[in-house]
């Protein structure tokens, strides 16, 4: 072999990531009528921009899929009356796996920014576009909760991060995204998930 190949081969290795992001996670959506389409991509936005600090990319399908592909579906389900709490979204496990669907409960969504007057104020008061953000920040911040329990195949939940069970108003509505992260055992763990499954993939 040549100094030439030798050195090619060298700057190549170099040029390569030591950990090369893991594949996009691709995702059916489905949603109710009365969830506009400006309110989904705002959603999707918010919860994408969650997991971009993690290396984590979605691929979001509308309609149904062939393929076993994660669902998420948004409407207008309440679910389960929780005690002093209103669930936003839920995915169920059997045993300690998770189910292939997520759901996110539109009219949870509505009901939790109306009781969040102090912190977002009247929502009748509200122009549409301004409505749509809150709800949006909200909506797409629990979405990106629940694909943490998928992604991580956790039922519990920690003190701080983005598995954090309940939440302020204030967190739920404010710019500040940060208290919406992975914590650094937690990336270790979701990035060798995601590697596995690529591998599994393409045998």
């Amino acid at each position: 072999m040549s100094i030439a190949t030798i050195l090619l081969a060298v700057a190549a290795l170099a040029a390569a990531p030591v950990n090369p992001a893991p594949p996009p996670i691709v995702v059916t959506l489905s949603a109710a009528p009365n969830v506009s389409s400006s309110l989904l991509t705002r959603i999707l936005k918010e919860t994408d921009a969650i997991f971009r600090s993690a290396g984590v990319t979605f691929i979001w399908r509308h309609g149904e899929s062939l393929l076993p592909t994660l669902r998420v579906a948004i409407g207008n389900d309440p679910g389960v009356a929780r005690r002093n709490a209103t669930a936003l979204g839920w995915i169920r496990f059997d045993d300690d796996r998770p189910d292939q669907e997520i759901y996110l409960s539109y009219v949870n969504a509505v009901e939790f920014m109306a009781a969040s007057r102090e912190v977002v104020g009247l929502v009748n008061n509200m122009a549409p576009a301004e409505r749509e953000i809150y709800l949006a920040r909200l909506m797409g911040r629990a979405l990106a909760h629940e694909l943490a329990h998928y992604l991580l195949e956790t039922k519990g939940h920690t003190p701080t991060g983005l598995l954090k069970a309940a939440r302020t108003a204030q967190e739920f509505f404010g710019l500040d995204r940060s208290r919406f992260l992975l914590d650094a055992s937690q990336l270790t763990q979701l990035s060798a998930r995601l590697r596995r499954q690529a591998v599994i993939a393409s045998r």
